[in-house]
């Protein structure tokens, strides 16, 4: 794995996933894997639209929103993607 590219943690079985995002936007990426975590640990009635397009409001426009997006949306994939893999037979 490229160590000068962020990656987003394993979670729920899935494994990290590299973002094509520098160290410079670790903040912004972390921030954004936490934002979608608190959301999915937390059942409410808040749509999951909602809280990410107020969490994105608090970074500046351009990159580090992009950058807090892919955080968000990627731990958002590894969620939905927890139920499709296909256990790998030696």
């Amino acid at each position: 794995m490229n160590e000068n590219y962020v990656s987003i943690p394993a979670a729920d079985g899935c494994p990290s996933l590299l973002t094509p995002w520098g160290n410079e936007f670790a903040p912004m990426i972390e921030r954004g894997v936490q934002c979608a975590q608190a959301w999915l640990d937390t059942p409410g009635e808040i749509p999951l639209w909602w809280e990410l397009v107020q969490a994105r409001k608090t970074f500046p426009i351009g990159d580090c929103q992009d950058a807090f997006e892919a955080g968000f949306l990627l731990r958002i994939q590894q969620r939905l993607q927890r139920g499709t893999r296909i256990p790998v037979s030696t």
